[in-house]
């Protein structure tokens, strides 16, 4: 038998159109933006869902573009899986409502959901690469990454400024030829109490209820620089599983929190800044949405070349980290 390869056959987002500047943060928290904190991060402005528009809403939206732009319809996926750390519930998992939105109940699809925060979009095309490579029944799984987190802010600092909503899908199908290369997950359970939404079954549910802040996201402690101590390793892992060379890099797309990371460890690979592409000038952040949102921009603007390679690299909270390349047969 041949060996079998997930490859990215396509991707779609969703983009809410309502749009908040730096301006009207202050106007509605009265806490300015630092210019610097502007620069630094390379957030413009931020993304926020309309109230009529859900975690689920959203991910079905970019799930729909990508399989619209596959040429699929929803009787071809064999699997969906929804990452977010900002889901329709703690319990039912979102996946299954998406499925449904999708028209996929008559099928059956199996649908479930992976929370690696931030991390999601690595960590899902890791785990769907090793299925659709180990078994043949899986030919089209559907991976899609949304983001919900102005949802869960208190509107009271000006980290808040950082937090956007949206959604971003990747059609990941099975192939004869290497789309997947390679790919380096790691976790830190150390930083697990640093930055997070703290409500859960640590204890009863009625106990904490009367803690304001549990039910909204809440930075307890700042990470030390783990991006950009961990990310080129990540990377010059996967270039080394995957034996290629910088010059077959058509684009290293990041975690969309801080430019001048992004930057700085491309400069510390030897990498061009046109081998990299960001959004979050335009989208702000969207966690577990903005890899795939940023590299279905990267498409749209010829910056991925058949061929060449891409390299995908990951943070979130817990501490999660990952990175994943693709060689583009699409």
């Amino acid at each position: 038998m041949s060996r079998r390869f997930a490859y990215i056959a396509s991707t779609g987002v969703y983009i809410p159109q309502i749009i908040m500047t730096p301006e009207d943060f202050e106007g509605k928290t009265g806490i300015k933006v630092d210019p610097l904190f502007i620069e630094r991060t390379g957030l413009k402005i931020k993304r926020i869902a309309p109230p009529e528009e859900t975690p689920a809403t959203m991910a079905a939206k970019a799930a729909k573009m990508a399989l619209d732009r596959a040429g699929l319809t929803i009787k071809d996926v064999d699997m969906i899986i929804v990452g977010t750390d900002t889901p329709e519930a703690i319990s039912p998992p979102t996946a299954p409502k998406v499925q449904s939105l999708l028209g996929g109940g008559p099928y059956e699809i199996p649908a479930f959901d992976i929370n690696a925060s931030c991390a999601n979009p690595v960590y899902m095309l890791e785990v769907a690469s090793s299925i659709i490579a180990g078994k043949p029944k899986y030919r089209n799984i559907l991976v899609i990454g949304v983001y919900a987190m102005t949802r869960f802010l208190r509107w009271k600092f000006m980290w808040e400024w950082i937090f956007s909503d949206g959604a971003g899908a990747v059609v990941l199908s099975a192939s004869d030829a290497p789309g997947y290369l390679a790919g380096k997950l790691r976790a830190d359970g150390s930083f697990w109490d640093y930055w997070g939404i703290f409500l859960g079954a640590w204890k009863p549910v009625a106990e904490q209820v009367t803690d304001e802040n549990l039910p909204f996201l809440d930075l307890r402690k700042a990470y030390p620089p783990v991006n950009d101590q961990y990310w080129p390793v990540l990377i010059k892992d996967v270039i080394s599983q995957a034996n290629i060379s910088l010059d077959e890099i058509a684009q290293v797309i990041f975690t969309q929190v801080r430019l001048k990371t992004i930057l700085d460890v491309m400069k510390n690979l030897g990498l061009p800044e046109t081998k990299t592409h960001w959004v979050m000038d335009k989208y702000g952040y969207t966690g577990s949405a903005c890899i795939y949102m940023a590299l279905h921009d990267a498409i749209e603007q010829g910056k991925v070349e058949k061929d060449k390679v891409v390299i995908l690299v990951a943070s979130g909270v817990g501490y999660q980290q990952g990175a994943i390349a693709f060689k583009w047969i699409s």
